[in-house]
């Protein structure tokens, strides 16, 4: 590192080449004798004394310090390594969150100002084999001989440190020798314990050191000559962190730096000095909020205006500014640790990282990222830098010694950072993908209970196998892997509740159901101690998922019900009615699933009638199917507030009111349906889509009136009505659907809904098998036959479908056209009668069934457009009388009447069923549309059959 020598001795003119090369030499070779015996041995029985007489030299004898420094016994000690303040890895972890109050981001990675470099080496004055010192002096005290005893070099522990700070100390203290406390500072932030305790006794160890340097090096900040004297001093008082109480900081810090950005050190500070002194300053205030005392560097904000605006004015220099990729990295990283925004800096420095990207170890380009997403730099003007960053991660990822290099905070952090900009760029979804196929290979070791679920978490916001696509069914796995992982022993022992919550959230967004013994490792005793909203959220996942464990439900139930009688203001508006939405999913039979759950229930709906104001429309309409699945008190207790009853009755009304868009899988359905109805094969009277249903929120997809009064709901389930990790599994919905069935059948009786997955209408290739699967799927429900389908919905649970979670992906829009089909037949009773007798024709080989494409993402389109969530009502009269005798008596008179040569509709749908269906990553086919058959297509069938005729007539003659 270069130093600056004091104004008198660089106006020194330098001696003639001659006195250099020859003469001077053998004039100083006589003192160098006389220096080497006049000398004084190394002070170890009275290191005072040895102090008092280096501080006694008398300034006439300059000649001979010289001497003494060129022969390495005294001298300033002014060198410092490059290597002081390069940055190596520390993993500093915090809770907080994005998305709302999800305290979901934490695990924040932070450079690290030292690193390991340097064990044996002083960061200031060498002393190694009596080589040459620079001469001059990082402080104060310049040209002042150092004591042999004051040599750190061999100090290879932070014990070994203390030792020597001890015994020489009260001697630097007297010399006012700033140049070797900096050397012990920069040591202090290097070296180890040697002791027990890891991380832990390595803390404690510096803070211990800090505590006696502090209050010595104070008085003497106004000597300090050298940036570095400040620089390093306030990098080691960071390395020390947390650890200490914070005072020790609070004095030396502020002075530090007010002596730093004094017009002369600031002038002559290097990109080095700069960088580890902005550095220091974000860690000083990230360990001040951990310990929520200390001193806050943002409060000198005169002072540390003029440190950016110095580094701001250096990268603008017209040529090389000279910092380096990890002075860079370091100063993004402390910007964002200080609340640092200021464009005349983040541009500059967004620039310099974008040239220097390439050059990055894998903790400066995670750093960065982090960096910029928390300072929100996700601009036009920051896209070069995120793109440059995103490119050399990923460039390092793609080899195996570049991906062994990240470790697995960075990986989450790189994670995290992505689903914080949101780039939506396909550099930054490969980089996701290479992030998450690492965790893979490496089977998540080393992934801490945090690690694991902010990825999960990261990923899942960002839609990382969370829809229909064909890639995202490849994604999906990953999840299972997570689950897995966090399944073995261990892994997720000590887990924080933050941990437990992010990662069932993250499994709820996915709709991916993990086994109930992943919940037994030790997610009962953190939730007992968990926050309103990390409780709040695992109650919504568990709602979501359909994932029944009593001991957690009764911990989460518990906790809340503690929280609110704490401080009812813990929960927002929002948390406490997802939970009343939870509690409503998870009560099976219209009660609350235990006595935990009915209290909990009761008093949140109270506290949703004292804060009614806070209430917003999603969360009116959670409180609305509370209301209507559970009843009893907590439908009461919602009633006290006229208020709230009108405006939860009015938004449910604009809701219903709401034009929303038919998917084509649906109108498929229903044209279906109709063309049952027009050749007879169902006592049907009409057939309508988008129906409103009293006591169900949304709209059912379609509703066959029966000729005898009674209703049948068909609902029309894609992808996002499904657990996916429970394949063409129709018992297996998510949380809303089985909430929406339940309500249905509530209604419109036992028999009165028809739920037809989307796995199974995608195999149905032709018209007539389609009209073979509805009749099939009817006369099984009239005739009370258990249907796979039909009896689904009880199972499981995924997101509320339409109801945005505060930390959710926002839900897409449902608006659209209401389309309604309705054909009615004669009201004559007759009529209906001799419909139901009528002799079924022949299949139709002339009908022209045209199919929707699928759309572009490779879903089918019934997945393609959200839902409504619905929610049940109050028990209504019993349904119409039943008439599953009918379309028995029906069916039995098509067998007797079918043709030989043309299939009835049951033996087509018999002969799909034996058809593979398609894979779950396959995209729905487009089907063709029937042509007609040429006008000879008759008479071919009639010659075929003569001649059939003719040849069984032989036969049998």
């Amino acid at each position: 590192m270069r130093h600056t020598a004091d104004p008198a001795s660089r106006r020194r003119a330098p001696p003639p080449p001659g006195d250099r090369a020859g003469g001077g030499l053998w004039q100083l070779l006589p003192l160098a004798a006389w220096a080497r015996q006049a000398a004084p041995a190394p002070a170890t029985a009275a290191p005072a004394a040895a102090g008092a007489r280096s501080c006694l030299l008398q300034p006439g004898r300059r000649a001979q310090q010289q001497v003494l420094a060129a022969v390495g016994r005294y001298g300033s000690g002014g060198i410092i390594d490059r290597s002081s303040g390069m940055s190596s890895s520390s993993s500093s972890s915090s809770s907080s969150s994005s998305s709302g109050r999800d305290d979901i981001s934490g695990s924040r990675s932070s450079s690290d100002g030292g690193g390991k470099a340097g064990r044996g080496r002083a960061g200031g004055g060498r002393w190694n084999g009596g080589r040459r010192g620079s001469g001059r002096s990082s402080g104060g005290g310049g040209g002042r001989a150092r004591d042999s005893a004051d040599d750190m070099t061999m100090c290879r522990t932070l014990e070994e440190l203390q030792a020597i700070s001890d015994q020489r100390l009260a001697v630097w203290s007297v010399r006012q020798d700033v140049s070797t406390m900096s050397a012990a500072f920069n040591l202090c932030g290097k070296l180890e314990s040697a002791r027990a305790g890891g991380p832990a006794a390595t803390a404690a160890a510096r803070a211990g050191i800090m505590a006696a340097l502090a209050p010595a090096l104070l008085p003497l900040v106004p000597r300090i000559r050298q940036p570095a004297g400040c620089s390093i001093p306030l990098w080691a008082l960071a390395k020390a962190g947390a650890a200490s109480d914070g005072r020790v900081e609070s004095q030396l810090a502020p002075a530090l730096l007010q002596r730093l950005v004094d017009p002369v050190l600031l002038d002559s500070a290097t990109p080095q000095n700069l960088a580890n002194a902005l550095y220091a300053l974000g860690k000083l205030r990230e360990d001040q909020q951990q310990r929520g005392s200390g001193w806050d560097p943002t409060s000198s904000s005169p002072h540390l205006n003029a440190l950016t605006g110095a580094v701001a004015s250096r990268l603008r220099a017209a040529r090389g500014h000279g910092f380096n990729a990890q002075d860079v990295s370091n100063s993004l990283w402390a910007c964002a640790k200080l609340g640092y925004r200021d464009s005349d800096l983040l541009l500059p420095l967004a620039e310099a990282t974008a040239a220097l990207a390439r050059d990055m170890n894998a903790q400066g380009l995670v750093n960065s990222l982090w960096a910029l997403e928390v300072l929100g730099c996700s601009g036009p003007a920051f896209r070069a830098v995120l793109e440059a960053l995103c490119g050399a991660a990923l460039r390092q990822l793609r080899t195996p010694k570049g991906a062994e290099l990240f470790k697995p905070q960075e990986l989450s952090n790189i994670l995290l950072a992505l689903e914080g900009l949101q780039l939506g760029s396909k550099q930054s979804e490969r980089l996701a993908a290479a992030v998450a196929a690492e965790g893979v290979w490496r089977g998540f070791a080393g992934f801490t209970p945090q690690e694991l679920s902010n990825s999960a978490w990261a990923l899942a916001k960002m839609g990382y196998g969370a829809d229909a696509t064909s890639q995202a069914i490849e994604q999906s796995p990953w999840y299972a892997a997570v689950a897995a992982a966090a399944q073995r022993p261990g892994v997720m022992a000590g887990a924080k509740p933050q941990a437990w919550a992010n990662l069932l959230y993250a499994l709820a967004l996915v709709r991916h159901q993990p086994p109930p013994a992943l919940l037994d490792a030790g997610a009962v005793a953190a939730m007992q101690r968990g926050n309103a909203q990390e409780c709040a959220n695992t109650l919504w996942a568990l709602a979501v998922l359909q994932l029944r464990h009593a001991g957690l439900e009764a911990a989460v139930c518990g906790r809340l019900g503690e929280l609110l009688r704490q401080g009812p203001e813990s929960l927002i508006a929002q948390e406490l009615c997802n939970s009343l939405w939870a509690l409503a999913v998870l009560a099976g039979g219209g009660v609350p699933a235990s006595p935990a759950a009915a209290a909990l229930a009761l008093a949140l709906a109270y506290e949703a009638v004292r804060r009614r104001e806070e209430v917003q429309t999603e969360e009116l309409f959670q409180l609305w199917q509370a209301q209507q699945e559970l009843g009893g008190e907590v439908a009461e207790a919602l009633a006290r507030s006229p208020d709230l009853l009108a405006a939860m009755e009015a938004a449910v009304a604009t809701q219903r009111a709401t034009v929303s868009t038919t998917s084509s899988t649906q109108e498929q359905v229903a044209e279906a349906l109709q063309r049952l109805l027009q050749k007879g094969r169902l006592p049907i009277g009409s057939v309508q889509t988008e129906v409103v249903v009293e006591g169900v929120l949304g709209r059912v997809d379609i509703v066959a009136d029966w000729s005898d009064g009674r209703r049948v709901a068909i609902e029309v389930d894609g992808p996002d009505h499904f657990l996916t990790n429970r394949k063409d599994n129709p018992s297996a919905v998510d949380g809303s659907t089985a909430l929406r069935n339940r309500q249905l059948r509530r209604t419109l009786g036992e028999r009165g809904l028809v739920c037809a997955p989307y796995w199974e209408w995608y195999s149905l290739r032709t018209p007539s098998a389609q009209e073979a699967y509805l009749l099939r799927r009817l006369q099984d429900l009239l005739s009370g036959a258990p249907s796979g389908a039909a009896a689904g919905g009880e199972g499981s649970a995924a997101a509320p479908r339409r109801k945005q979670q505060r930390t959710t992906r926002p839900q897409p829009d449902t608006a659209g056209t209401t389309t309604t089909a309705t054909t009615t037949a004669s009201s004559s009773q007759k009529r209906r009668i001799l419909v139901v007798r009528r002799t079924a024709p022949k299949q139709d080989l002339q009908h022209d069934a045209t199919c929707d494409a699928p759309s572009a993402s490779g879903a089918g389109p019934a997945e393609a457009v959200a839902e409504v969530a619905t929610s049940g009502g109050l028990r209504p009269a019993a349904a119409g009388a039943d008439v599953a005798s009918a379309p028995g008596r029906q069916q039995r008179q098509r067998q007797r009447q079918q043709q030989p040569s043309m299939p009835e509709p049951e033996a087509m749908a018999a002969a799909v069923g034996r058809r593979r269906r398609p894979a779950a990553n396959e995209p729905r086919p487009q089907q063709q549309q029937t042509r007609p058959p040429p006008q000879n297509t008759r008479k071919r069938a009639a010659s075929a059959n003569a001649h059939a005729a003719a040849a069984a007539a032989a036969a049998a003659a």
